[in-house]
């Protein structure tokens, strides 16, 4: 069985979604496309596709459809899994094809008049900007567990040292875990939250708790995610990053969800390491991500692959002082790049910065809200998000009594082109579907959704 981004294509797959986009007269004459010079800033791209520029309030529904209108999502598609890969806009999409366009015709030439080592540091400032951490913080990474990976493995921990994680994680986090204290002799503890009263929690509070409890003298690093995948919730960062921190030991985020679909400040959250994707709620190509390393943690957390300076020597022993053996950037020194993955960073950001993240987040946590509430007010429906906004966001789990979850999501793609997915766990009895909300979906698409999965719960009592 083939996967794409951890999920299964089994036989209910439908791959005429798989295809690419087709970038029809209408997109290009609504989008206003103008060329693009890639390789500078691209907010000029962005606003060159017509994005509003006034009514910034999530309920403005004129507004939101014309930020709608800047994907290439076929028409009769309704998307709301960008928690699996967000649909990069047309301006992304562009920058992307016209650097592999570039590149294949004058890879020399575009290196030195386009991508050179200024607009890299350029890119690198605009996505620490974007993130809330200091430039010198932060690698770019290919997914977010290229990232938890090297932040499991960076550690210098001994036998018997223990990692705690939660049942709730992703595997991306959870088996890097698994296969270090395998290798090293090391002891994996794993916080059990599949309890009812964790989906959704009271408080903030009850999940600090569960984390609290499985610490030990022996605790080294905690690895949890930032917003779990499986229902939604949003975790305590804060909280758990102090908590930890007041022990002597250190904080890995799995923060694959949050970049994109919430206004984030990683400082302000105190996790040491942080491992994010770009490709999903962010809106960029695939491949990529990033890995954040608080500045004065560095020297202890090893790369996991790496071809830079080591101690400040190239491999002849000369001298190497170089910005990627000094800072986070170590952690991505390790062989060729895409250069068009680094300009879909560039553009996405720009996409999101001339909408305004804060805005983005509103709209997301909008719909979010609105699903949630018309999902709790229908027989036969269980719904497992917070209605604490310090707990839920962008993602909304939930059950129809009576139908398997993975049935749910074929009867709604094959008759109403609805794709969400369904989270399943069977070790851990966790069984959902699960809406990802994010800005290339209309109002009118959710309710659409909402109507057909209320049809589906009336036709399962009857």
């Amino acid at each position: 069985m083939h996967e794409i981004d951890g999920e299964p294509l089994g036989p209910s797959f439908d791959r005429r979604f798989e295809v690419e986009p087709r970038l029809s007269r209408r997109h290009l004459l609504k989008g206003g496309l103008a060329s693009l010079a890639t390789g500078t800033s691209l907010l000029a791209s962005a606003q060159s596709h017509a994005l509003p520029s006034a009514g910034l309030s999530a309920t403005d529904e004129t507004y939101w459809d014309n930020i709608a209108e800047q994907f290439l999502i076929k028409p009769e598609v309704t998307y709301l899994n960008t928690g699996t890969r967000g649909p990069s806009p047309l301006s992304v999409y562009e920058a992307q094809v016209n650097s592999i366009r570039q590149v294949n015709e004058d890879r020399l030439g575009y290196v030195k008049s386009t991508l050179t080592a200024e607009y890299k540091a350029a890119v690198r400032q605009k996505l620490a900007d974007f993130l809330g951490c200091k430039v010198n913080e932060l690698a770019i990474t290919n997914n977010t567990t290229e990232g938890m990976a090297i932040g499991t493995n960076g550690l210098d921990m001994k036998p018997r040292d223990e990692i705690v994680y939660t049942n709730h994680d992703h595997a991306s986090g959870g088996q890097p875990v698994n296969l270090r204290c395998a290798r090293e002799g090391m002891r994996p503890v794993m916080v059990d939250l599949s309890h009812p009263k964790y989906h959704p929690p009271e408080r903030p509070d009850d999940l600090v708790k569960a984390i609290e409890a499985a610490i030990t003298p022996r605790t080294r690093l905690i690895s949890f995610c930032h917003v779990n995948y499986t229902d939604g919730c949003v975790m305590p960062v804060k909280e758990i990053c102090e908590l930890a921190r007041s022990k002597g030991i250190l904080t890995l985020v799995d923060g694959a969800h949050p970049p994109g679909m919430l206004n984030m400040n990683i400082r302000e959250l105190g996790c040491d390491m942080y491992a994010g994707a770009c490709h999903k709620w962010m809106l960029a190509g695939m491949l990529t991500g990033f890995f954040y390393v608080r500045e004065e943690l560095q020297g202890r957390i090893w790369p996991s692959v790496y071809s830079g300076p080591v101690l400040g020597k190239n491999m002849y022993g000369g001298r190497d002082d170089a910005e990627r053996g000094r800072t986070a950037q170590r952690y991505e020194t390790h062989g060729s790049t895409n250069y068009a993955s680094l300009v879909s960073i560039d553009a996405a950001i720009d996409f999101h910065n001339a909408i305004g993240p804060q805005a983005i987040e509103d709209r997301d946590r909008y719909l979010a809200a609105h699903a949630r509430q018309s999902l709790q007010a229908m027989d036969g429906v269980e719904v497992f998000v917070s209605r604490d906004p310090r707990l839920s966001a962008g993602l909304v789990a939930f059950r129809v009594r009576g139908i398997e979850p993975k049935q749910l999501t074929t009867m709604l793609w094959e008759r109403h082109g609805i794709y969400q997915r369904e989270v399943t766990h069977k070790d851990i009895n966790w069984d959902v579907n699960r809406l990802s909300l994010h800005i290339m979906a209309k109002k009118s698409q959710v309710d659409r959704t909402l109507d057909a999965i209320a049809e589906i719960a009336k036709y399962n009592r009857a």
